[in-house]
Protein backbone atom coordinates (compact mmCIF):
# COMPACT_ATOMS: atom_id res chain seq x y z
CA UNK A 1 0.00 0.00 0.00
CA UNK A 2 2.83 2.42 0.68
CA UNK A 3 4.29 1.45 -2.85
CA UNK A 4 1.24 2.82 -4.35
CA UNK A 5 0.42 5.97 -2.30
CA UNK A 6 4.44 6.72 -3.18
CA UNK A 7 3.58 6.37 -7.01
CA UNK A 8 0.23 8.28 -6.95
CA UNK A 9 2.45 11.13 -4.97
CA UNK A 10 4.77 11.28 -7.38
CA UNK A 11 2.56 11.18 -10.36
CA UNK A 12 0.81 14.26 -9.00
CA UNK A 13 3.96 16.03 -8.30
CA UNK A 14 5.42 15.15 -12.00
CA UNK A 15 1.81 16.02 -13.33
CA UNK A 16 1.99 19.53 -11.56
CA UNK A 17 5.37 20.37 -13.17
CA UNK A 18 4.48 19.20 -16.68
CA UNK A 19 1.65 21.34 -16.61
CA UNK A 20 3.54 24.40 -15.29
CA UNK A 21 6.09 24.02 -17.91
CA UNK A 22 4.46 23.08 -20.43
CA UNK A 23 1.80 26.06 -20.12
CA UNK A 24 4.90 28.06 -19.02
CA UNK A 25 6.57 27.61 -22.39
CA UNK A 26 3.38 28.29 -24.31
CA UNK A 27 3.24 31.04 -22.60
CA UNK A 28 6.82 31.90 -23.68
CA UNK A 29 6.52 31.20 -27.42
CA UNK A 30 3.33 33.62 -27.24
CA UNK A 31 4.86 36.43 -25.51
CA UNK A 32 7.99 35.87 -27.72
CA UNK A 33 5.20 36.42 -30.94
CA UNK A 34 3.04 39.12 -29.68
CA UNK A 35 5.97 41.06 -29.30
CA UNK A 36 7.39 40.17 -33.50
CA UNK A 37 4.05 41.27 -34.58
CA UNK A 38 4.46 44.36 -32.34
CA UNK A 39 7.55 44.91 -33.41
CA UNK A 40 7.25 44.64 -37.08
CA UNK A 41 4.15 46.62 -36.56
CA UNK A 42 6.31 49.37 -35.79
CA UNK A 43 8.72 48.92 -38.19
CA UNK A 44 6.38 49.22 -41.14
CA UNK A 45 4.89 51.96 -39.46
CA UNK A 46 8.63 54.03 -39.16
CA UNK A 47 9.26 53.14 -42.80
CA UNK A 48 5.97 54.82 -43.74
CA UNK A 49 6.72 57.85 -41.28
CA UNK A 50 10.23 58.15 -43.21
CA UNK A 51 8.79 57.97 -46.86
CA UNK A 52 5.73 60.54 -45.29
CA UNK A 53 8.54 62.90 -43.57
CA UNK A 54 10.61 63.42 -46.50
CA UNK A 55 8.04 64.03 -48.75
CA UNK A 56 6.73 66.55 -46.56
CA UNK A 57 10.20 68.31 -46.46
CA UNK A 58 11.02 67.97 -49.97
CA UNK A 59 7.64 69.39 -50.92
CA UNK A 60 8.00 72.19 -48.30
CA UNK A 61 11.63 72.88 -49.34
CA UNK A 62 10.42 73.34 -53.08
CA UNK A 63 7.41 76.14 -51.91
CA UNK A 64 10.13 77.94 -50.27
CA UNK A 65 12.47 77.91 -52.90
CA UNK A 66 9.23 80.02 -54.70
CA UNK A 67 8.91 82.29 -51.92
CA UNK A 68 12.59 82.60 -51.85
CA UNK A 69 12.68 83.85 -55.93
CA UNK A 70 9.74 85.56 -55.31
CA UNK A 71 11.38 87.63 -52.63
CA UNK A 72 14.19 88.32 -55.04
CA UNK A 73 12.49 89.11 -57.64
CA UNK A 74 10.47 91.90 -55.29
CA UNK A 75 14.00 93.43 -54.55
CA UNK A 76 14.30 91.79 -51.43
CA UNK A 77 11.81 91.61 -48.64
CA UNK A 78 12.55 95.30 -47.54
CA UNK A 79 10.51 96.00 -50.67
CA UNK A 80 7.78 93.42 -49.79
CA UNK A 81 6.85 95.14 -46.57
CA UNK A 82 5.44 97.87 -48.70
CA UNK A 83 2.52 96.14 -50.06
CA UNK A 84 0.11 93.11 -49.84
CA UNK A 85 1.32 91.28 -53.05
CA UNK A 86 3.41 89.37 -50.77
CA UNK A 87 0.47 88.18 -48.54
CA UNK A 88 -1.50 87.45 -51.82
CA UNK A 89 1.28 85.70 -53.21
CA UNK A 90 1.61 83.31 -49.84
CA UNK A 91 -2.04 83.04 -49.49
CA UNK A 92 -2.11 81.71 -53.39
CA UNK A 93 0.53 79.15 -52.22
CA UNK A 94 -1.17 77.69 -49.45
CA UNK A 95 -4.75 77.72 -51.48
CA UNK A 96 -2.26 75.46 -54.35
CA UNK A 97 -0.34 73.15 -51.66
CA UNK A 98 -1.12 70.68 -49.61
CA UNK A 99 1.90 70.03 -47.36
CA UNK A 100 1.48 73.09 -45.65
CA UNK A 101 -1.27 74.90 -43.16
CA UNK A 102 0.66 78.23 -42.91
CA UNK A 103 3.65 80.47 -44.99
CA UNK A 104 5.54 83.74 -43.29
CA UNK A 105 8.49 85.83 -44.72
CA UNK A 106 10.50 87.02 -41.96
CA UNK A 107 13.10 90.18 -42.27
CA UNK A 108 16.63 90.29 -41.68
CA UNK A 109 15.38 91.58 -37.69
CA UNK A 110 12.95 88.71 -36.81
CA UNK A 111 9.82 90.54 -37.70
CA UNK A 112 6.96 89.24 -39.57
CA UNK A 113 6.86 90.83 -43.14
CA UNK A 114 4.13 88.67 -44.73
CA UNK A 115 1.96 85.43 -43.79
CA UNK A 116 -0.58 83.54 -45.79
CA UNK A 117 -3.33 83.85 -43.23
CA UNK A 118 -4.78 86.73 -41.62
CA UNK A 119 -3.01 88.89 -38.98
CA UNK A 120 -3.33 91.23 -36.16
CA UNK A 121 -1.88 94.86 -37.06
CA UNK A 122 0.69 95.02 -33.99
CA UNK A 123 4.69 94.06 -35.27
CA UNK A 124 5.20 90.09 -34.66
CA UNK A 125 8.98 89.43 -33.43
CA UNK A 126 10.62 86.06 -34.06
CA UNK A 127 13.85 87.51 -33.15
CA UNK A 128 14.31 85.23 -30.35
CA UNK A 129 12.91 81.86 -32.16
CA UNK A 130 15.53 79.17 -32.51
CA UNK A 131 15.30 78.45 -36.41
CA UNK A 132 15.77 82.51 -37.33
CA UNK A 133 18.65 82.43 -34.75
CA UNK A 134 20.15 79.39 -36.80
CA UNK A 135 19.92 81.09 -39.99
CA UNK A 136 21.02 84.76 -38.50
CA UNK A 137 23.97 82.36 -38.05
CA UNK A 138 24.28 81.10 -41.47
CA UNK A 139 22.21 78.20 -41.65
CA UNK A 140 20.29 77.70 -45.36
CA UNK A 141 17.81 75.55 -44.06
CA UNK A 142 16.61 74.29 -40.37
CA UNK A 143 14.11 71.80 -39.15
CA UNK A 144 12.19 73.41 -36.50
CA UNK A 145 11.40 72.01 -33.06
CA UNK A 146 8.10 72.21 -31.62
CA UNK A 147 6.79 75.51 -31.52
CA UNK A 148 3.54 77.11 -30.00
CA UNK A 149 2.79 79.81 -32.37
CA UNK A 150 2.58 83.62 -31.62
CA UNK A 151 -0.20 83.78 -34.70
CA UNK A 152 -2.26 81.09 -34.31
CA UNK A 153 -1.64 80.01 -30.68
CA UNK A 154 -1.51 76.65 -31.74
CA UNK A 155 1.03 73.89 -31.50
CA UNK A 156 3.51 74.14 -34.82
CA UNK A 157 5.85 72.50 -36.78
CA UNK A 158 8.36 74.47 -38.72
CA UNK A 159 10.39 74.62 -41.71
CA UNK A 160 12.46 77.31 -43.06
CA UNK A 161 15.52 78.48 -45.43
CA UNK A 162 17.26 81.30 -45.00
CA UNK A 163 17.14 84.26 -48.13
CA UNK A 164 19.84 86.48 -49.02
CA UNK A 165 19.98 89.63 -50.95
CA UNK A 166 22.44 89.74 -54.28
CA UNK A 167 25.30 90.71 -52.25
CA UNK A 168 24.64 87.10 -50.31
CA UNK A 169 23.85 88.97 -47.53
CA UNK A 170 21.16 87.21 -44.74
CA UNK A 171 18.09 89.12 -45.73
CA UNK A 172 14.95 87.59 -44.05
CA UNK A 173 13.68 83.73 -43.59
CA UNK A 174 11.14 81.56 -45.52
CA UNK A 175 9.15 79.38 -43.41
CA UNK A 176 6.36 76.76 -44.05
CA UNK A 177 4.02 75.92 -40.89
CA UNK A 178 2.41 72.75 -40.14
CA UNK A 179 -0.59 71.43 -37.91
CA UNK A 180 -0.27 68.85 -35.51
CA UNK A 181 -3.08 66.57 -37.43
CA UNK A 182 -0.20 65.77 -40.29
CA UNK A 183 1.07 63.28 -37.64
CA UNK A 184 -2.59 62.28 -36.58
CA UNK A 185 -3.58 61.48 -40.19
CA UNK A 186 -1.15 58.56 -40.13
CA UNK A 187 -1.91 57.58 -36.79
CA UNK A 188 -5.97 57.55 -36.93
CA UNK A 189 -7.97 55.05 -34.99
CA UNK A 190 -9.96 53.16 -37.70
CA UNK A 191 -6.18 52.07 -38.65
CA UNK A 192 -5.91 49.81 -35.67
CA UNK A 193 -3.09 52.07 -34.71
CA UNK A 194 -4.52 53.80 -31.62
CA UNK A 195 -2.01 52.64 -29.31
CA UNK A 196 1.12 53.70 -31.51
CA UNK A 197 2.93 56.90 -30.80
CA UNK A 198 4.69 58.08 -33.99
CA UNK A 199 7.59 61.30 -33.50
CA UNK A 200 9.74 63.44 -35.58
CA UNK A 201 13.37 64.01 -33.91
CA UNK A 202 16.19 66.52 -34.30
CA UNK A 203 19.89 65.32 -34.35
CA UNK A 204 20.14 66.43 -31.10
CA UNK A 205 16.96 64.94 -29.93
CA UNK A 206 14.64 67.36 -29.26
CA UNK A 207 11.16 66.93 -30.28
CA UNK A 208 10.19 68.24 -33.65
CA UNK A 209 6.81 66.61 -33.93
CA UNK A 210 4.97 64.28 -31.98
CA UNK A 211 1.23 62.57 -31.45
CA UNK A 212 -0.43 63.61 -28.63
CA UNK A 213 2.30 66.31 -27.91
CA UNK A 214 1.14 69.01 -25.06
CA UNK A 215 2.23 72.44 -25.06
CA UNK A 216 3.90 71.34 -21.40
CA UNK A 217 5.57 69.12 -23.05
CA UNK A 218 7.43 71.31 -26.17
CA UNK A 219 10.84 71.65 -24.79
CA UNK A 220 11.03 67.64 -23.67
CA UNK A 221 13.90 65.74 -25.87
CA UNK A 222 15.02 62.12 -26.43
CA UNK A 223 19.08 63.16 -26.87
CA UNK A 224 19.86 61.18 -23.79
CA UNK A 225 18.01 57.69 -24.23
CA UNK A 226 19.13 54.73 -26.01
CA UNK A 227 18.39 56.39 -29.84
CA UNK A 228 20.93 58.94 -29.73
CA UNK A 229 23.37 57.42 -27.75
CA UNK A 230 23.61 53.54 -28.15
CA UNK A 231 22.17 53.55 -31.36
CA UNK A 232 23.45 57.02 -32.99
CA UNK A 233 25.13 55.33 -35.24
CA UNK A 234 22.53 52.67 -36.88
CA UNK A 235 20.35 54.42 -39.56
CA UNK A 236 17.42 52.12 -38.56
CA UNK A 237 16.30 49.17 -35.64
CA UNK A 238 14.08 48.21 -32.67
CA UNK A 239 14.31 48.08 -29.21
CA UNK A 240 12.46 48.41 -25.98
CA UNK A 241 12.67 51.25 -23.58
CA UNK A 242 11.09 53.61 -21.10
CA UNK A 243 9.85 57.03 -23.19
CA UNK A 244 11.40 59.85 -21.02
CA UNK A 245 7.99 61.81 -21.79
CA UNK A 246 5.26 59.86 -21.11
CA UNK A 247 7.45 56.91 -18.79
CA UNK A 248 6.00 54.28 -20.43
CA UNK A 249 7.88 50.98 -21.60
CA UNK A 250 7.59 50.89 -25.70
CA UNK A 251 8.62 49.45 -28.40
CA UNK A 252 10.08 51.33 -30.47
CA UNK A 253 11.19 51.56 -34.14
CA UNK A 254 12.91 54.08 -35.98
CA UNK A 255 14.68 55.42 -38.76
CA UNK A 256 17.14 58.05 -39.85
CA UNK A 257 16.52 60.31 -42.98
CA UNK A 258 19.57 60.53 -45.26
CA UNK A 259 18.98 63.68 -46.56
CA UNK A 260 17.96 65.77 -43.55
CA UNK A 261 19.25 66.15 -40.04
CA UNK A 262 15.92 64.20 -38.67
CA UNK A 263 14.75 60.88 -37.25
CA UNK A 264 10.97 59.49 -37.33
CA UNK A 265 10.02 56.89 -34.61
CA UNK A 266 6.93 54.75 -34.22
CA UNK A 267 6.19 53.36 -30.90
CA UNK A 268 3.68 51.34 -28.88
CA UNK A 269 3.73 50.49 -25.25
CA UNK A 270 4.82 47.29 -24.40
CA UNK A 271 1.77 46.66 -22.75
CA UNK A 272 -0.34 47.27 -25.03
CA UNK A 273 1.26 44.82 -27.40
CA UNK A 274 0.88 42.06 -24.57
CA UNK A 275 -2.72 42.91 -23.75
CA UNK A 276 -3.92 39.59 -25.56
CA UNK A 277 -1.07 37.66 -24.14
CA UNK A 278 -2.07 39.09 -20.73
CA UNK A 279 -5.36 38.26 -20.60
CA UNK A 280 -4.61 34.60 -22.00
CA UNK A 281 -1.97 34.46 -18.94
CA UNK A 282 -4.43 35.06 -16.72
CA UNK A 283 -6.56 32.33 -18.18
CA UNK A 284 -3.91 29.90 -18.25
CA UNK A 285 -3.12 30.41 -14.04
CA UNK A 286 -6.88 29.76 -13.35
CA UNK A 287 -6.99 27.20 -15.74
CA UNK A 288 -4.06 25.28 -14.03
CA UNK A 289 -4.90 26.19 -11.10
CA UNK A 290 -8.21 24.39 -11.64
CA UNK A 291 -6.13 21.54 -13.14
CA UNK A 292 -3.69 21.55 -10.17
CA UNK A 293 -6.21 21.47 -7.77
CA UNK A 294 -8.19 18.64 -9.28
CA UNK A 295 -5.63 16.33 -9.73
CA UNK A 296 -4.57 17.20 -6.13
CA UNK A 297 -8.11 16.27 -5.01
CA UNK A 298 -7.98 13.05 -7.23
CA UNK A 299 -4.40 12.37 -5.57
CA UNK A 300 -5.53 12.53 -2.50
CA UNK A 301 -8.55 10.80 -3.20
CA UNK A 302 -7.05 7.90 -4.83
CA UNK A 303 -4.85 7.09 -1.56
CA UNK A 304 -7.81 7.03 0.01
CA UNK A 305 -8.85 4.35 -2.29
CA UNK A 306 -5.92 2.38 -2.80
CA UNK A 307 -7.23 -1.13 -1.39
CA UNK A 308 -9.55 -0.59 -4.16
CA UNK A 309 -6.72 -0.18 -6.81
CA UNK A 310 -7.06 -4.07 -8.40
CA UNK A 311 -10.93 -3.45 -8.49
CA UNK A 312 -10.17 0.23 -10.42
CA UNK A 313 -7.38 -1.34 -12.70
CA UNK A 314 -10.34 -4.43 -14.03
CA UNK A 315 -12.96 -1.86 -14.26
CA UNK A 316 -10.18 0.70 -16.38
CA UNK A 317 -9.21 -2.56 -18.54
CA UNK A 318 -13.01 -2.83 -19.48
CA UNK A 319 -13.91 0.68 -20.13
CA UNK A 320 -10.64 1.00 -22.43
CA UNK A 321 -11.62 -1.89 -24.33
CA UNK A 322 -15.40 -0.65 -24.85
CA UNK A 323 -13.07 2.87 -25.65
CA UNK A 324 -11.32 0.79 -27.94
CA UNK A 325 -14.39 -0.30 -29.07
CA UNK A 326 -16.00 2.89 -29.84
CA UNK A 327 -13.07 4.37 -31.79
CA UNK A 328 -13.20 1.09 -34.03
CA UNK A 329 -17.06 2.01 -34.63
CA UNK A 330 -16.05 5.30 -35.08
CA UNK A 331 -13.64 4.66 -37.45
CA UNK A 332 -15.82 2.61 -39.35
CA UNK A 333 -18.91 5.05 -39.50
CA UNK A 334 -15.98 7.53 -40.63
CA UNK A 335 -15.11 5.72 -43.35
CA UNK A 336 -18.83 4.46 -44.43
CA UNK A 337 -19.41 8.68 -44.09
CA UNK A 338 -16.64 9.43 -46.93
CA UNK A 339 -17.73 6.52 -48.78
CA UNK A 340 -21.28 7.84 -49.08
CA UNK A 341 -20.06 11.21 -49.43
CA UNK A 342 -18.23 9.89 -52.64
CA UNK A 343 -20.59 8.06 -54.08
CA UNK A 344 -22.99 10.83 -53.61
CA UNK A 345 -20.47 13.43 -55.54
CA UNK A 346 -20.17 10.79 -58.44
CA UNK A 347 -24.40 11.01 -58.66
CA UNK A 348 -23.64 14.76 -58.54
CA UNK A 349 -21.13 14.37 -61.01
CA UNK A 350 -23.40 12.06 -63.16
CA UNK A 351 -26.39 14.53 -63.19
CA UNK A 352 -24.37 17.44 -64.27
CA UNK A 353 -23.14 15.37 -67.02
CA UNK A 354 -26.72 14.02 -68.44
CA UNK A 355 -27.94 17.98 -67.51
CA UNK A 356 -25.17 19.41 -69.45
CA UNK A 357 -26.03 17.40 -72.81
CA UNK A 358 -29.42 19.26 -72.96
CA UNK A 359 -27.30 22.54 -74.19
CA UNK A 360 -26.19 22.51 -77.00
CA UNK A 361 -23.95 25.50 -76.33
CA UNK A 362 -20.32 24.77 -75.85
CA UNK A 363 -19.80 27.29 -72.82
CA UNK A 364 -22.07 25.52 -71.46
CA UNK A 365 -21.43 22.73 -71.27
CA UNK A 366 -17.40 23.63 -70.76
CA UNK A 367 -18.89 25.14 -67.10
CA UNK A 368 -20.89 21.73 -66.47
CA UNK A 369 -17.37 20.12 -67.21
CA UNK A 370 -15.73 22.41 -64.69
CA UNK A 371 -18.06 21.70 -61.84
CA UNK A 372 -17.57 18.10 -62.71
CA UNK A 373 -13.78 18.18 -62.39
CA UNK A 374 -14.33 20.53 -58.94
CA UNK A 375 -16.78 17.84 -57.85
CA UNK A 376 -14.33 15.24 -58.75
CA UNK A 377 -11.25 16.55 -57.21
CA UNK A 378 -13.27 16.37 -54.04
CA UNK A 379 -14.47 13.35 -54.10
CA UNK A 380 -11.03 11.96 -54.60
CA UNK A 381 -10.26 13.31 -51.20
CA UNK A 382 -13.17 10.77 -49.26
CA UNK A 383 -11.94 8.17 -51.44
CA UNK A 384 -8.97 8.25 -50.31
CA UNK A 385 -9.94 8.55 -46.75
CA UNK A 386 -12.39 5.83 -47.02
CA UNK A 387 -9.79 3.30 -48.38
CA UNK A 388 -7.49 4.25 -45.57
CA UNK A 389 -7.52 4.74 -41.70
CA UNK A 390 -5.33 8.02 -42.32
CA UNK A 391 -6.91 9.69 -39.27
CA UNK A 392 -8.86 12.53 -41.08
CA UNK A 393 -5.44 13.74 -42.99
CA UNK A 394 -4.54 12.69 -46.74
CA UNK A 395 -0.96 11.90 -48.52
CA UNK A 396 -0.66 14.63 -50.41
CA UNK A 397 1.43 12.99 -53.37
CA UNK A 398 -0.57 10.13 -53.93
CA UNK A 399 -3.88 12.50 -54.13
CA UNK A 400 -2.28 14.84 -56.70
CA UNK A 401 -1.21 11.41 -58.40
CA UNK A 402 -4.47 10.43 -58.60
CA UNK A 403 -5.81 13.83 -59.25
CA UNK A 404 -3.27 14.03 -62.34
CA UNK A 405 -4.63 10.91 -63.89
CA UNK A 406 -8.42 11.72 -63.70
CA UNK A 407 -8.02 15.30 -64.79
CA UNK A 408 -4.98 13.73 -67.63
CA UNK A 409 -8.35 10.97 -68.59
CA UNK A 410 -10.60 13.92 -68.68
CA UNK A 411 -9.24 16.21 -70.97
CA UNK A 412 -7.67 13.31 -73.25
CA UNK A 413 -4.12 13.81 -72.80
CA UNK A 414 -2.57 11.03 -74.33
CA UNK A 415 -4.81 11.35 -77.26
CA UNK A 416 -4.20 14.97 -77.54
CA UNK A 417 -0.19 14.18 -77.06
CA UNK A 418 0.44 16.12 -73.77
CA UNK A 419 2.18 14.50 -71.49
CA UNK A 420 1.50 14.88 -67.74
CA UNK A 421 4.70 14.06 -64.74
CA UNK A 422 3.31 11.64 -62.03
CA UNK A 423 4.20 13.77 -58.69
CA UNK A 424 7.82 12.74 -57.23
CA UNK A 425 8.06 13.65 -53.63
CA UNK A 426 8.41 13.10 -50.02
CA UNK A 427 4.79 11.73 -48.85
CA UNK A 428 3.12 15.10 -46.97
CA UNK A 429 -0.11 14.67 -44.81
CA UNK A 430 -2.68 17.29 -44.85
CA UNK A 431 -6.23 17.30 -43.07
CA UNK A 432 -9.26 17.48 -44.83
CA UNK A 433 -10.12 20.88 -43.71
CA UNK A 434 -7.31 22.13 -45.80
CA UNK A 435 -7.02 19.44 -48.20
CA UNK A 436 -10.50 20.25 -50.11
CA UNK A 437 -9.70 23.85 -50.94
CA UNK A 438 -6.18 22.82 -51.89
CA UNK A 439 -7.52 20.39 -54.24
CA UNK A 440 -10.00 22.65 -55.92
CA UNK A 441 -6.97 25.07 -56.89
CA UNK A 442 -4.61 22.50 -58.18
CA UNK A 443 -7.74 21.45 -60.09
CA UNK A 444 -7.97 25.59 -61.58
CA UNK A 445 -4.64 25.31 -62.22
CA UNK A 446 -4.28 22.00 -64.25
CA UNK A 447 -7.63 22.37 -66.04
CA UNK A 448 -6.12 25.83 -66.77
CA UNK A 449 -3.46 24.13 -68.59
CA UNK A 450 -5.16 21.38 -70.79
CA UNK A 451 -7.39 23.76 -71.81
CA UNK A 452 -5.69 27.07 -72.61
CA UNK A 453 -1.52 25.75 -72.45
CA UNK A 454 -1.88 23.87 -76.05
CA UNK A 455 -2.65 25.45 -79.49
CA UNK A 456 -4.44 22.84 -81.32
CA UNK A 457 -2.87 19.77 -82.34
CA UNK A 458 0.34 20.37 -80.94
CA UNK A 459 1.24 18.37 -77.60
CA UNK A 460 3.33 19.23 -74.63
CA UNK A 461 4.30 18.76 -71.18
CA UNK A 462 2.66 19.56 -67.84
CA UNK A 463 4.56 18.74 -64.65
CA UNK A 464 2.86 19.10 -61.16
CA UNK A 465 5.35 19.17 -58.34
CA UNK A 466 4.93 19.45 -54.22
CA UNK A 467 7.35 19.72 -51.56
CA UNK A 468 7.60 21.02 -47.91
CA UNK A 469 10.11 23.38 -46.67
CA UNK A 470 10.47 26.37 -44.06
CA UNK A 471 7.18 25.22 -42.54
CA UNK A 472 5.81 25.91 -45.84
CA UNK A 473 4.25 23.62 -48.48
CA UNK A 474 4.43 24.69 -52.17
CA UNK A 475 2.71 23.35 -55.24
CA UNK A 476 3.55 23.98 -58.17
CA UNK A 477 2.15 22.88 -61.74
CA UNK A 478 4.22 24.17 -64.96
CA UNK A 479 3.49 23.66 -68.70
CA UNK A 480 5.55 24.15 -71.49
CA UNK A 481 2.44 25.62 -73.75
CA UNK A 482 2.14 29.23 -75.22
CA UNK A 483 2.41 30.85 -71.89
CA UNK A 484 0.23 33.69 -70.14
CA UNK A 485 0.25 36.92 -71.23
CA UNK A 486 -1.42 40.43 -69.06
CA UNK A 487 -2.69 37.94 -66.75
CA UNK A 488 -2.77 38.77 -62.80
CA UNK A 489 -3.51 37.70 -59.70
CA UNK A 490 -6.46 40.31 -60.00
CA UNK A 491 -8.26 38.80 -63.60
CA UNK A 492 -11.87 38.61 -62.98
CA UNK A 493 -12.18 34.98 -64.73
CA UNK A 494 -13.95 32.45 -62.40
CA UNK A 495 -11.07 30.04 -62.16
CA UNK A 496 -8.53 33.26 -60.68
CA UNK A 497 -11.29 34.01 -58.71
CA UNK A 498 -11.94 30.47 -57.14
CA UNK A 499 -7.95 29.92 -56.96
CA UNK A 500 -7.69 33.32 -55.23
CA UNK A 501 -10.16 32.69 -52.93
CA UNK A 502 -9.13 28.85 -52.07
CA UNK A 503 -5.53 30.66 -51.54
CA UNK A 504 -6.57 32.84 -49.04
CA UNK A 505 -9.20 30.21 -47.10
CA UNK A 506 -5.49 28.18 -47.10
CA UNK A 507 -3.71 30.88 -45.80
CA UNK A 508 -1.59 31.19 -48.58
CA UNK A 509 -0.61 33.46 -51.56
CA UNK A 510 -0.09 32.03 -55.03
CA UNK A 511 1.36 33.91 -58.65
CA UNK A 512 1.24 33.14 -62.00
CA UNK A 513 4.67 33.37 -64.41
CA UNK A 514 5.37 32.87 -67.75
CA UNK A 515 8.69 31.28 -68.18
CA UNK A 516 8.87 28.59 -71.18
CA UNK A 517 5.36 28.12 -70.95
CA UNK A 518 2.68 29.03 -67.74
CA UNK A 519 3.92 28.20 -63.87
CA UNK A 520 1.37 28.14 -61.29
CA UNK A 521 2.72 28.40 -58.16
CA UNK A 522 0.76 27.69 -54.45
CA UNK A 523 2.29 28.24 -51.27
CA UNK A 524 0.54 27.54 -48.08
CA UNK A 525 1.67 26.94 -44.39
CA UNK A 526 2.71 23.53 -43.24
Amino acid sequence: MRDIRSVLYATAFLFAVAVLVLRGAFLWIEYRAALTRAEAATQDLALLMEEYAKRTLETSDLLLGDIIAYARSKGGIGALSETDEAKEFLSGLTRRSTASDLFLIVDRDGYLVATSIPQTSMPVSFADRTWFKAHRAGAESFVGGAIFGRISNELLYTYSRRISDLNGEFDGVAQVVLRPNFLQNLSRADAGTENVTLGIWGRDGRVIARTGLTQEQLDSGVGHTALFIDKAAQRTGTYHEIDPIDGVERIISFRRLDRWPITVTASIPVAAALSAWTKGLYWSAAIAFIILAAFGWLTWFGVRLSEETERAQRLLQNVNEELAEALSDKVTLLQEIHHRVKNNLQVTSSLLQMQARRFPDENVKAAFQETQDRLQSVGLIHDLLYRKETGGTINLRDYLNRLIDEISATYGAQARGITVDHLDAEPIAIDLERAVPLALAVTEAMTNAFKHAFEPGRGGRIQVGAQRYDNQIEIVVRDNGKGVSGVTENDSSLGMKLIRAFASQLGGRFTLESEGGTIFRLVIPA
